[in-house]
């Protein structure tokens, strides 16, 4: 009995550990994931975010902020498939560097101007598509 006591009482302590290490890991990749995809998020919501009535847009934001976080929860565990806990504390690690915080503080602004030069272009090949739709 105190065996079974003993094995199910050391079962239970690693699993909480490993769920630890997995939610550190997992809090880790949410972090990357809003250093580099949140402002982008925040970008392609602010013409949605305009289309909501003026009286109703802090409760839609307060209930659009609590969504996103189940989306950077989802998009955890691609991250953490993809990379492992070490090559995440580097990319942290280079996020925290003085060019790595001015990508972080320059990213909304070269969004915005990507998305323009790509709705630009995406006008100009529509000659191009028309020519080959015939």
């Amino acid at each position: 009995m105190k065996k079974i006591i003993f094995t199910l009482s050391f079962l239970a302590i690693s699993l909480t550990s490993f769920a630890q290490e997995a939610s550190s890991f997992e809090a880790k990749a949410v972090k990357l994931i809003k250093l580099t995809a949140g402002q982008q998020f925040d970008i392609m919501t602010e013409p949605i975010i305009k289309m909501v009535p003026e009286e109703n847009r802090e409760a839609f934001k307060k209930e659009l902020a609590e969504s996103t976080q189940g989306l950077y929860t989802k998009m955890a565990a691609v991250y953490t498939e993809s990379f492992t806990e070490e090559e995440i504390d580097k990319i942290l690690a280079f996020y925290a560097t003085p060019v790595g915080e001015k990508m972080v503080a320059v990213t909304p602004e070269l969004t915005k101007k990507g998305m323009e030069i790509g709705q630009a272009w995406g006008m100009e090949l529509q000659p191009l598509m028309a020519k080959y739709m015939k």
